[in-house]
Order: structure tokens, then sequence, then C-alpha cells
């Protein structure tokens, strides 16, 4: 082999070589380069999907202790209880003119079939809003009621009886006043009789009566004897 053989070779085998170092070091700063991404990027996502369970966690957690403004409240039923609109794209049949009705059934017979579908839906529409509309009147009258007897109170006399019910006095009266009842309780804890005490600075019929009516749904609790004499004191006020 000659010198320029020789030559040739030493430069083929050193341009290989310099090939093989750079394509290496290109491998090398690729690796690093993902690698940095795999640590720049996986605390990010990490942290978005911490975030997420966070915010699914904090949706699902029931809450308790939150009170209620009995008007909100009343105002929620109120807008649970709209009426319900039919659909944008329905037209009421009962509005047509009667001049269109004759050539609509003699030009298109479907449409007769889907003007009595659109009826029906319609009624079905009526009959839910008026079942509504029954909802609403008596929550509102409900609520006007609870309003209007919010200052009316009862008390009640009985030694070593506990009252295991009393009605609400309701103010159905155009009188204001106080009645006081002598009632009769048995060994159940009942009612069983039932006057009017002196000590009512009141005579209204009115308030009587429902004095009494009161009185008798009254239910105390149980006891040995047979027989107890007490008092309930009803104040009614008006609005």
């Amino acid at each position: 082999m000659n010198n320029s053989n020789k030559a040739l070779a030493i430069t083929i085998l050193i341009v290989c070589t310099m090939t093989l170092f750079v394509v290496s070091l290109e491998f090398r700063t690729y690796d690093t380069e993902v690698a940095e991404m795999i640590i720049d990027v996986t605390p990010e996502t990490i942290l978005e999907e911490t975030e997420d369970t966070e915010d699914i966690n904090t949706n699902d957690s029931p809450k308790t202790n939150k009170g209620f403004n009995e008007t909100e409240n009343y105002k929620h039923f109120a807008e649970a209880y709209k009426p319900i609109a039919p659909p944008k794209d329905f037209e009421d049949p009962r509005l047509k003119s009667n001049q269109e009705e004759p050539y609509e059934i003699k030009t298109a017979p479907k449409n007769t079939a889907n003007a009595s579908m659109q009826n029906e839906e319609l009624t079905a529409f009526e009959s839910v809003n008026s079942i509504l509309n029954k909802r609403s009147n008596a929550l509102q009258s409900s609520q006007s009621q609870a309003v209007a007897n919010k200052n009316s109170s009862i008390t009640y006399s009985l030694k070593n009886r506990n009252a295991a019910f009393l009605p609400i006095p309701i103010y159905l009266c155009d009188a204001n006043g106080k009645i006081v009842v002598n009632i009769t309780v048995n060994a159940n804890g009942k009612v069983v009789n039932t006057s009017i005490n002196t000590a009512s600075n009141s005579n209204n019929e009115c308030l009587q009566e429902h004095a009494l009516d009161f009185a008798k749904k009254a239910r105390f609790s149980a006891d040995s004897k047979k027989s107890q004499i007490g008092t309930i004191t009803f104040n009614f006020e008006g609005r």
C-alpha cells in the first residue's frame, strides 16, 4: 500500500469518526431537551389535575349550616310554579281564521292531523299550567296567613304535663283579645272538656269559638291522673 492510499484511508476514518461524534452529540442534546420537557410539563399537568379534582370535590361536598330566608324560599317556589310556555315553533290552530280552515281540509289533509296533535299539546300545557297556578295560589295563601298570624300566641297551665301538640292560633276574626280556656285532660293527655274562663278580656263570640276549637285539638303528655284541670290562653292579635 502506497502513501496516497494510506492518507486516503486515514482521511476516511477521521471523517467517519467526526460524523459519529456529531450524531452522538445531537442525540444527547435531544435526550436532554426531552428530559427537560418532561420535567417542566409534568408538574403543571399534575397541578391542573389536582385543581380539577379539588373543584369536583368542592362541588360534591355537602353544604351545611346554610340559613334560609323564608321570603327567598317563597320566591324560589313561586318561580318553580311559573306557567310553562309552549315551544317557540308551536302554532295555536284556534287562532287561524275560519276562512283558512276549509282550504286546509281540501288541499292538505295531513295538516288536520298535525293541528289535532298541536291541539292536544296545547290542552296538556293548559292542564299543567292550571295545576301550577292552583299550587302557587295555595302557597301564597299559606304565606299570607303565616304573616297575618305572626303576633298571635298560645300558652298553657297544666302541672307536671308537657305539651305534645299545641295548635297555632290562626287569626280569623275581626276583633283582638285574650281568650282563656278551661281544659280537662285525661290520663292519655287528650282534652276531653273545655269552657271559657272568666279571665278572658274579650266576649267576642268568634274569638271564643275558635279558642275552644283550638283547645280541643291540643295534646299533652300522659300521666297517672285520670283527670286533670288546667288552662290554655290564646292571644289573638290583628294584622
